[in-house]
């Protein structure tokens, strides 16, 4: 499994060859474009605090602060399409309902009261905190200081009065105040669980055979493990189909002896070759990569008629990177002797709306071409936000008729996850689906 960064933020971890899986963080590093939202937890760096006091404790003081919190309310609702649709398309026709839940105290710098997500904004009001929130499916939102948003799965408890500052969106609604929450409630909505043929399991090959109970072949159909290698014993998951790949330059050699019983109905071929070696990947140049083409991998099409991938690059960015490395690998690797059924590449990022951005972007470069995404995730994140960007991620997918297939990274505990543990399907128990493994496996 090989993993790479984004600017701002390191995604780590790797697939490797079957003595070592997980490659070390510190190493992975690719760029590629940054987002400009930040939805990771609160750091304990302080925030600059320079906002406007509307008034002080007293009790016309606080009945301002009432009347302008049940007005914000109300702004809040009145954008309650807004409010679920700012991360996907998916999520347009869904509607939401929020309601003041009061101010309440936060205890900066010692601990948060909120902390599952944050951002800031000179246009921040209690409407956008909460779209901001629920657009990574969080229902409690807070503003504080004016230009602060938090978000939280759960409200605060301990009651305050001292919120009395303006937005700074909307200097006519109150935005909390010092150590103050303005918090709101929005309603999450709830999108139905879905099955897909397109589905399959990146199945990392020390996971354990016990693991494959958790999944359905009727609601997942296929499955690969970055190896020529079948790794299911017989009985297990047999329904299935099992996709090699050819990972590495040095397994393109045994390609011919796995294929001499024609096993496959498809081959994936090299898993990022655009990421270096020293990062945890296998680094091939475009004109290598078509010379182990045209000599290993070419053959089993005449030899089985065996449908292939082309290598499958990483969403990094510049020359050599992504897509570039892809585009000069089809410049040095053509027709007739090279030849593509269909291409595979791999997403990480932050945001819904930048994957399916890019999902849609790759398919403008190369669109004669069934996509296959096998490998995608969402970093930097709670586990919840990933179980809610992820179901309407999958929706969004099943959409697309380019998009063939698809398997998000990963059905396996954390500890296997290459520090992408927001994602990880099962528990770190190994005894059964988390919710990101539920919704994945169709399950909710």
């Amino acid at each position: 499994m090989l993993w790479f960064t984004l600017v701002s933020l390191v995604i780590i971890g790797g697939m490797m060859n079957s003595v070592s899986y997980v490659e070390s963080a510190a190493v992975r590093i690719t760029t590629v474009k940054s987002t400009s939202t930040t939805v990771a937890s609160k750091s304990t760096s302080s925030l600059k605090r320079t906002t406007t006091t509307l008034s002080s404790s007293t009790s016309s003081g606080i009945n301002t602060i009432s009347t302008k919190l049940t007005s914000s309310v109300k702004t809040v609702a009145s954008s309650s399409t807004t409010t679920t649709t700012t991360t996907s398309s998916t999520a347009s026709s869904a509607t939401s309902s929020s309601i003041v839940v009061g101010c309440y105290a936060d205890f900066y710098p010692s601990s948060r009261a909120m902390s599952d997500a944050s951002t800031t904004s000179t246009s921040n009001t209690p409407a956008t905190c909460a779209a901001f929130c629920t657009s990574l499916g969080i229902p409690y939102s807070g503003t504080e200081y004016a230009n602060e948003c938090y978000c939280s799965t759960t409200s605060p408890t301990t009651v305050s009065t001292a919120c009395t500052m303006a937005c700074t969106g909307d200097s006519t609604q109150i935005c909390g105040g010092a150590n103050a929450l303005s918090v709101v409630y929005t309603t999450i909505p709830t999108l139905p669980a879905t099955n897909s043929t397109k589905r399959g399991l990146c199945w990392p090959w020390n996971n354990p055979a016990s693991s494959f109970a958790f999944f359905s072949p009727s609601a997942i159909p296929w499955l690969y493990n970055w190896e020529l290698w079948d790794p299911r014993s017989a009985g297990t998951y047999s329904t299935a189909e099992y996709v090699p790949m050819c990972r590495t330059q040095a397994e393109a050699s045994q390609v011919s002896a796995y294929f001499s019983s024609c096993y496959a109905n498809y081959l994936l071929g090299f898993n990022e070759p655009d990421l270096p070696s020293a990062n945890g990947g296998d680094y091939l140049s475009p004109y290598n990569a078509s010379i182990l083409w045209k000599q290993y991998i070419q053959p089993v099409k005449a030899s089985c008629g065996t449908a292939l991938g082309a290598p499958a690059v990483t969403n990094g960015v510049g020359s050599g990177w992504g897509t570039d490395w892809l585009r000069q690998f089809f410049g040095n690797c053509t027709s007739p002797s090279c030849s593509f059924d269909f291409i595979p590449f791999h997403w990480y990022g932050t945001s819904l709306s930048d994957f399916e951005t890019y999902v849609t972007n790759f398919h403008s470069l190369f669109p004669t071409y069934p996509l296959w995404i096998t490998e995608w995730q969402f970093t930097g994140i709670s586990s919840t936000t990933t179980a809610y960007l992820e179901k309407q991620a999958l929706q969004w997918l099943d959409a697309q008729n380019y998009v063939a297939r698809y398997a998000m990274f990963g059905p396996m505990n954390s500890a296997n996850m290459a520090g992408i543990t927001n994602g990880a399907m099962i528990t770190d128990d190994l005894s059964g689906l988390t919710n990101v493994g539920k919704i994945y496996a169709g399950l909710m």
